[in-house]
């Protein structure tokens, strides 16, 4: 008996391992994108490792098949929120004992294609933080509700609804108003009254 648990555990091990390292293959680059998306530059490789270190302990619980992602960027928004929060504390005991900060590239300066973007980015930024990763996920990240509600843990429902309210806040911040198009007037002949 213990030489079947001990091929059985063999098996597993080895179609674990395999498991793994497909949706290491597949996701890598997603996860780092995401990760750049949201951090200084010299944390990001740290914080993808992180996100498949916390994947290959859990493992068994990875789901399979188009959501084996969603899955990843839910353990992705919790390693960068703790690094986030890492880094915040960090900021603080520099402003204590007064040192300088050290300069670098902000985070969202790497996602700036334009220089029109800076005024999103700045919008972006009054937003509170469940806000701004709501948009983030739509629009960096490219997920429909479904796949943003998988990720924070909600209904798809619930997604959608926050996601627009969301939209609304930044289009506010913005000052985007609904403009009506503008119908040009048509001029009538002088015979039913128009100008000549």
């Amino acid at each position: 008996m213990y030489v079947w648990e001990e091929e059985v555990m063999v098996e597993r091990s080895l179609s674990t391992d395999a498991e793994f390292r497909g949706a290491y293959d597949r996701h890598v680059a997603a996860i780092r994108r995401y990760c750049q998306r949201r951090l200084p530059r010299p944390d990001v490789d740290d914080a993808t490792a992180e996100v498949f270190l916390v994947a290959w302990r859990r493992v068994d619980r990875m789901p399979g098949g188009d959501e084996t992602l969603l899955w990843l960027y839910g353990v992705a928004r919790n390693v960068v929120r703790n690094q986030q929060r890492t880094a915040r504390r960090a900021q603080r005991l520099r402003s204590r004992v007064q040192l300088a900060s050290p300069g670098g590239e902000d985070t969202a300066t790497q996602v700036i294609r334009r220089i029109e973007d800076q005024e999103v980015l700045d919008a972006l930024g009054g937003l509170r933080p469940s806000d701004q990763e709501i948009l983030r996920l739509a629009a960096w990240e490219g997920l429909k509700p479904a796949a943003i509600g998988q990720v924070l843990g909600i209904r798809p429902h619930a997604a959608s609804m926050r996601l627009g309210r969301a939209r609304d806040r930044l289009a506010r911040l913005l000052q985007i108003e609904e403009q009506e198009p503008q119908t040009a007037a048509i001029p009538r002949p002088v015979s039913e009254g128009g100008e000549r």
